[in-house]
């Protein structure tokens, strides 16, 4: 069993008759590759034990060995996966999720397993299914078939949340409703029977939480909402997440995982398409244990200059991811957003627990956040100071000496601000810098000067290279368009003396370039007066030949004697075309 494949030569030769005969020979190459045969007979059952438990049992494997690893994995629902005789493993896209994998040690077998959920118990009213195969070690490694998959039903209903949603936007005295699952077992509940509910700030699922009510369940009471409009709720500024727990006779017996609300977040930005324009961008997040990627999100506004009761209307629905969303809005072709005017949203998920009997179309609106359409900042003009590469190359012997660590270099940049949009605001709080090592990389954010800064120095870096550009915020936080890209290159720089003294005096004992700029490889051949080579590395980009006549690096090369000696050095510089030059001359020799 392997990974690679074992590589089979079937070679046929005939046997022919008659006078001189003449064999003929066929050669043919099989690659085989050996996969582990699938574990066989998993059976699964509920546990017993008052914690909602799955235990799983197969057959002993026959091909185990230590370092051999049981991959255990899990999927709520059927799978409807059907391997293939010669597929391995098994693939994400079967919903299949890994919860454990238990190593073979010594002779000892592994036949059972015991799946609690990580310590919080298996739910209620959901069907959960299994498969297993066999991971083999390293260096031959490989896979086993998949197991036949197997599944259980947990009886009952689990404790979910199903709704957090903001109904009253205010920095004091907001208004959140909380709504959850009632739980429900066989047998039922003992009484007395409760719920606690509990708020943390921000968007959470570890807290800390705080109780904020508990609510009584009577044969008649059922209540699985509460609204929460507390003094301090603060809707306009702050998410807030909620636990729910339920009790039985005062005793903890389901905590459902915890729910946040929506937090939306608006930022006035130049149009996409027309910079001239204007646009929002919409951003929001969540976190929540149900999956809101399955429906559509649908965004809300009103405005311009919006009267508390002007209704919201509908104007775009995107899809979200499992954490958030965004939206750009630049109004329409007939009616563009105004500059000046105030503009307000929010927006309204739906969501899906995605199983049969659990909760669908859940509903839930973010706070309402108001976002004012300002003239954009003008876009800065960008200049970046660049080396005179032929100039430095001509007058190399008049360089310092560059330090055995490298150079170390300093980029200067200077911007003045530009007139587009043609009624941009000049108005600065800061400018952001941006930054790529080369132009093949993306541009990431390096650093944050102040509106009245107009230059930057971009001080101690190794490469001389690099690409920049510059953008304007004003107090508002509304953001310019990018100015122009501005990059350099290194200069490709290498001079190597005439004359070396080996001689063991700590000073100039080795043969390396006198002015160099960023190196990432180096082979060096050395011959003498006869065209004999006596020295070749390729180990140091600083070449640093100590004056040894071996071939090969070591301390005890013995020394070539005083004299001339030439030389050809292929050069790769550390740039991002990896440039490539070749040098010939001539040193000295003096000890």
């Amino acid at each position: 069993i392997g990974v690679q494949p074992k590589l089979v030569v079937f070679n046929a030769e005939d046997q022919p008759t008659g006078t001189n005969p003449v064999p003929l020979t066929d050669l043919r190459t099989w690659s085989i590759r050996v996969i582990g045969p699938a574990p066989q007979n998993l059976r699964v059952r509920a546990g017993t034990t008052p914690l909602r438990t799955a235990l799983l049992e197969w057959n002993s494997y026959v091909c185990r060995k230590p370092g051999a690893q049981i991959r255990v994995f899990r999927k709520e629902g059927p799978s409807g996966f059907s391997p293939g005789p010669c597929q391995t493993g098994i693939p994400a896209s079967s919903g299949f999720v890994q919860i454990a994998s238990l190593p073979y040690t010594g002779t000892t077998d592994i036949t059972t397993y015991t799946d609690d959920n990580g310590g919080v118990g298996l739910e209620r009213g959901k069907q959960y299914c299994y498969r297993i195969y066999v991971e083999f070690p390293l260096p031959a490694g490989g896979q086993s078939i998949a197991s036949n998959e197997e599944c259980v039903n947990f009886a009952g209903r689990a404790l979910l949340m199903r709704q957090v949603t903001v109904d009253r936007t205010a920095p004091s005295s907001g208004q959140i409703t909380v709504a959850w699952t009632k739980p429900k077992s066989t047998p039922p509940f003992a009484d007395p029977q409760q719920f606690r509910l509990s708020r943390a700030v921000g968007q959470t699922t570890t807290g800390p939480f705080t109780p904020i009510a508990t609510i009584a369940v009577t044969t008649t009471t059922n209540d699985t909402t509460y609204v929460d409009q507390d003094l301090t709720l603060d809707t306009q500024n702050r998410s807030y997440s909620y636990r729910v727990e339920f009790l039985s006779q005062n005793q903890v017996q389901e905590t459902a995982t915890a729910a946040s609300s929506v937090r939306l977040e608006g930022t006035a930005l130049p149009s996409t398409t027309t910079p001239a324009l204007n646009a929002i961008a919409l951003t929001w997040t969540y976190t929540v244990p149900w999956n809101n990627t399955l429906r559509p999100t649908t965004i809300y506004r009103k405005g311009p200059n919006p009267l508390p009761t002007d209704p919201f209307v509908a104007i775009a629905t995107v899809t979200g991811t499992a954490t958030g969303g965004s939206y750009r809005d630049e109004g329409t072709a007939t009616q563009r957003l105004q500059k000046g005017a105030t503009y307000c949203y929010y927006v309204e998920t739906t969501g899906t627990y995605n199983a049969d009997k659990l909760p669908s179309n859940l509903i839930n609106k973010s706070q309402q956040q108001c976002i004012a359409v300002r003239n954009i900042p003008c876009a800065p003009v960008l200049t970046l100071t660049r080396p005179n590469c032929d100039s430095l190359a001509s007058r190399l012997f008049e360089l310092p000496a560059t330090p055995v660590s490298g150079a170390v270099y300093t980029n200067q940049l200077r911007w003045t601000l530009g007139t587009t949009p043609a009624d941009c605001s000049r108005a600065i709080q800061f400018y952001n810098i941006y930054y790529a090592p080369n132009s093949q990389d993306s541009l990431r954010f390096l650093v944050r000067v102040p509106g009245s800064q107009t230059s930057y120095a971009h001080r101690d870096l190794r490469q001389e290279a690099g690409c920049y550009a510059v953008q304007a915020v004003d107090s508002s936080g509304t953001l310019s368009a990018r100015s122009n890209v501005e990059c350099k290159d290194d200069c490709q720089l290498f001079l190597l003396p005439n004359i070396f003294t080996p001689n063991g005096d700590g000073k100039n004992d080795t043969f390396r370039p006198k002015a160099f700029t960023p190196l990432r490889r180096t082979h060096f051949t050395v011959f003498n007066r006869w065209g004999v080579k006596i020295y070749e590395s390729s180990a140091d980009p600083l070449i640093n030949w100590p004056g040894g006549g071996s071939r090969t690096e070591g301390s005890g090369a013995p020394s070539v004697v005083e004299g001339m000696y030439y030389y050809q050095a292929e050069v790769e510089f550390a740039d991002v075309n990896n440039s490539k030059r070749t040098y010939k001359g001539w040193v000295q020799i003096t000890r």
